[in-house]
């Protein structure tokens, strides 16, 4: 630990390396919103890649190639999206698990196991499937994608009387769930 800034040092990280994110959507509809999964991978160290060439380079168009050839691979962002009923106050997560606790805006504090998107999200990806979610095959193909569901999701749900946002899981006691709403 580096007592000065505070921050963790990761000397024995190893590259490329995967970051699971999750979080939620606050849309206008209540049956617009979703507790996004988010899976970022083939991230690498980017210490002197920031470098801007100059526009008078010496290079040639094989230099040039040469050079994007060694370039590390682009990096891959996912995400699968799980069915919400209203906007997403808090997403907390049980100490690393696929458990997530949400707050709600219509005051009800929702508990669900996200393992099944985890799980696509590691799936080896289908060029078809990749092809058709670029940008350039987006709008032909997008029609040929089967729908992912994934109900059964929410484990548990309880409500308060009005919305909250305080929300957290024990350090203390694992499963151990504290929410506070806004009336006390």
């Amino acid at each position: 630990m580096n007592e000065k800034l505070g921050i963790l040092e990761h000397k024995n990280d190893k590259y490329p390396m995967s970051v699971y994110f999750c979080g939620g959507s606050q849309g206008t509809s209540k049956n617009d919103n979703k507790i996004y999964v988010m899976k970022w991978s083939e991230m690498v160290k980017t210490l002197h890649d920031d470098d801007v060439p100059e526009d008078n380079s010496d290079d040639d168009e094989q230099d040039i190639i040469d050079k994007m050839n060694k370039a590390p691979p682009e990096p891959v962002i996912r995400f699968e999206s799980i069915p919400h009923r209203g906007c997403v106050n808090r997403l907390r997560s049980l100490a690393g698990s696929p458990i997530v606790a949400t707050w709600s805006d219509e005051g009800e504090v929702g508990i669900y196991n996200i393992q099944a998107a985890i799980n696509d999200l590691d799936a080896p990806v289908d060029p078809a499937v990749l092809q058709a979610t670029t940008s350039a095959g987006k709008k032909k193909k997008k029609k040929n994608l089967p729908k992912k569901s994934y109900g059964g999701t929410k484990i548990a749900q309880f409500r308060h009387k009005t919305e909250g946002f305080a929300i957290e899981w024990s350090p203390l006691n694992c499963g151990r769930l504290a929410s506070g709403s806004c009336d006390a």
